[in-house]
C-alpha cells in the first residue's frame, strides 16, 4: 500500500522468534512513509521489552537489509538498550543471496556460532497468512484494524504453541540424520587436506569468530582464495600456455574429483 496516497499507514513491521516463529509480544508496528529505521528500532525494543529477555543473553537479529541497519544502531538506540547487550547481526539465507558477495561471510546465520541451523525467513510466512486479511482491515478504522491484527497474530501464536512439540521432534530428527551425513562428509574432507591444513584452518576460523563482533570483516576468511593465477597451474606438454578458459575448466575438474 506504499504507493497509495489514500491510506495513512502503508504497511507493518514485525519481530518474530527465528526458531519456532512466534510474533514477539508488542511487536507488530504501523509503517507510515515505508520502510524507515526508526519503526524497525521501535518494534526491536518492543521485542527485547516483552518476551521476558534476559540482558545477560546475546540477542541474533536476523533482517534482510541488517548490514546497513546495524550500522548506527547503538547512535540511535543504544541509550535504551540492556546495559552489556550483544547483538549479532545477521542476514536471512534467502535474501543474503541478493546483496554483495562479502555479506555472505560476514552476515550468513551459517558463520556465527550459536545460531544453529536457521534459514532466517520466518516471518515471510507469517506474512502470507496476514495477508489474507489485508483487504479487510484496509478499510477499517484505527481501532478496528489493530484489534484485527492482534487477534491473528495471537491465533498464529497459539497454533504455533500447539504444534511446537510435534515440529520439535520432526526437526529433531531430520537433524540426526543431517548431522550423520554431515560427520561423513567433514572427516572424508579433513583426511584430503591433511592435518597441518585443518588444524591451520581451525585455528584461523576460531580467530575470526573471537573477533567478529569488533570487525565483521574477518568473515573474509571464509571466501575460497587461490594463491597462485589459475592459469599457470596446468600447462601443455608442447610448453605453450593455454588459454585461461582451459585452465580454468582443468582445475574445476581437479578440484571436483578430491571432493
Amino acid at each position: 500500500m506504499q504507493a497509495s496516497k489514500l491510506c495513512d499507514i502503508t504497511g507493518v513491521f514485525s519481530i518474530a522468534c527465528g526458531r519456532h516463529g512466534c510474533f514477539a509480544p508488542q511487536s507488530l508496528v504501523d509503517l507510515f512513509k515505508g520502510e524507515q529505521q526508526k519503526n524497525a528500532d521501535f518494534s526491536f525494543l518492543k521485542a527485547l521489552k516483552h518476551t521476558n529477555f534476559h540482558p545477560d543473553q546475546t540477542v541474533v537479529l536476523i533482517y534482510d537489509i541488517v548490514c546497513q541497519y546495524i550500522v548506527y544502531l547503538q547512535e540511535r538506540i543504544g541509550q535504551h538498550l540492556p546495559p552489556g547487550l550483544v547483538i549479532d547481526a545477521a542476514i536471512g539465507l534467502f535474501h543474503v543471496h541478493a546483496h554483495k558477495e562479502q555479506c555472505f561471510f560476514q552476515y550468513a546465520p551459517t558463520f556465527i556460532p550459536g545460531t544453529g541451523i536457521v534459514s532466517g525467513e520466518i516471518l515471510e510466512s507469517l506474512w502470507s497468512s496476514l495477508n489474507s486479511i489485508s483487504p479487510m482491515a484496509r478499510t477499517a478504522t484505527i481501532a478496528h484494524r489493530a484489534e484485527t491484527l492482534d487477534d491473528h497474530a495471537n491465533d498464529s501464536n497459539h497454533k504455533k504453541t500447539i504444534g511446537m512439540v510435534s515440529s520439535l521432534c520432526r526437526s529433531y530428527s531430520h537433524a540426526e540424520d543431517m548431522l550423520e551425513h554431515a560427520t561423513k562428509y567433514y572427516q572424508n574432507l579433513t583426511d584430503q587436506a591433511g592435518t597441518v591444513a585443518v588444524d591451520k584452518w581451525t585455528e584461523d576460523i576460531k580467530s575470526a569468530e573471537h573477533n567478529r563482533r569488533v570487525d565483521v570483516g574477518v568473515m573474509d576468511i571464509y571466501a575460497a582464495k587461490l594463491a597462485v593465477d589459475p592459469s599457470n597451474i596446468a600447462q601443455p606438454e608442447t610448453g605453450t600456455q593455454a588459454p585461461r578458459s582451459v585452465s580454468w575448466i582443468e582445475l574445476s575438474l581437479a578440484v571436483e574429483e578430491i571432493q
